[in-house]
């Protein structure tokens, strides 16, 4: 059965083109602590994962969608660059522990129920080396542009109609965002330009 990201990806192409605003900072301070191998979870069609390529990381990005990574792998062709792509779901990482010096999840980590929310940074926390920095982006309120959203468990809507129709929205607080990373210390955490939560954490020794 299609899943929704891939239906997603079909009707919509690339969706997102270009980076996030963030992303430069973000590479520069990984340069600055020596992080090499990076994860992007759910790469989505590659405007990270090319970015951190372009930038000499090591990169590996994930995403439930084939058609996605087909969009990522013909872009990193196109610049003659490569990375680790992966077909796997973000609840149940595909990598040993201590894996990764760096995981991004941007605009994604949301799309999900609670308990798989939280088993997926149970993963991130897992496939991260001691120390390795984590960079998060979620949307602080609604931002769908369907016009039906069915609540499913506390503050967690599926659009009922519009390309995103049948996808997890959970939309948290700040408090919220922030509990979900207490194994780890929280660095900065802002609103964004594009408002979205930002933030970025370290795993604890």
């Amino acid at each position: 059965m299609e899943s929704v990201w891939e239906r997603i990806f079909k009707e919509g192409g690339t969706v997102f083109k270009d980076s996030h605003p963030e992303m430069k900072s973000i590479a520069a301070l990984f340069k600055r602590k020596s992080c090499e191998r990076i994860l992007d979870i759910g790469c989505g069609t590659g405007r990270h994962t090319v970015y951190l390529a372009q930038n000499g990381f090591e990169v590996y990005g994930l995403d439930s969608s084939p058609t996605a990574l087909k969009y990522t792998r013909d872009m990193l062709s196109s610049h003659d660059l490569s990375a680790h792509l992966t077909l796997h779901d973000m609840v149940s990482l595909p990598y040993d522990d201590d894996y990764v010096d760096a995981v991004i999840c941007i605009q994604v980590i949301h799309h999900n129920t609670m308990d798989k929310i939280r088993k997926t940074v149970q993963e991130i926390n897992r496939v991260l080396k001691m120390n390795g920095l984590v960079w998060i982006t979620v949307p602080i309120s609604k931002n769908e542009p369907s016009t039906h959203q069915k609540e499913i468990e506390p503050d967690t809507f599926i659009p009922q109609d519009g390309l995103e129709r049948g996808l997890p929205h959970h939309y948290f607080t700040r408090q919220e965002l922030i509990l979900l990373f207490e194994e780890f210390t929280v660095i900065n955490f802002h609103v964004a330009p594009v408002n979205h939560y930002s933030l970025l954490a370290r795993k604890n020794p």
